[in-house]
């Protein structure tokens, strides 16, 4: 009887265990306001589920491997641009290929990255690893011996023009 009870309890808390489902919000408003409420960048889709051309991988949106543990980083906002809707928030990120996909950062005021088409694997999995922190990234530049960037008092901007003159070229 002891042993049964035993398995029943082990068997009871494996179901209790489950690993956290990747969530994807429909409603882009409400997934932008919970990106700056918990500080998390916003993944958004935008793809139509009614035409396979235009919708996004299924495999690299699934709730397992190593992707899924990089979309636990994201708030995940996906939406159906087939819809009245969705032509709208289509329209607000200037798509009009498809899928198109963009992320936002945690604060949720400025876009880090926009692609549309099809991304493959590789590159998708180096995005998501890229931007999780929600934040973009910082670029360090080299000038002889120094490093210009984070560690430098300089301002060095993503203008190749500023950069060319920072290394005085």
């Amino acid at each position: 009887m002891v042993h049964f009870l035993a398995v029943a309890t082990i068997a009871a808390s494996t179901f209790a265990v489950t690993p956290a489902k990747v969530n994807w919000q429909a409603d882009y408003g409400k997934a932008l306001a919970a990106t700056k409420s918990d500080q998390r960048p916003l993944l958004v889709v935008l793809d139509n589920p009614a035409d396979p051309a235009a919708t996004f991988d299924a495999k690299l949106l699934a709730a397992d491997g190593q992707q899924a543990e990089l979309l636990k980083s994201y708030r995940l906002c996906r939406v159906d641009v087939s819809t009245e809707y969705g032509q709208k928030v289509a329209e607000a990120f200037g798509a009009k290929q498809f899928p198109h996909t963009a992320i936002i950062d945690k604060t949720g005021a400025s876009v880090l990255f926009k692609q549309s088409g099809q991304i493959a694997g590789d590159q998708w999995q180096s995005t998501l690893t890229k931007f999780e922190k929600g934040v973009q990234p910082q670029t360090v530049f080299f000038r002889g011996n120094t490093i210009l960037g984070a560690q430098s008092s300089q301002d060095i901007s993503n203008c190749p023009s500023c950069q060319r003159k920072a290394m005085g070229l």
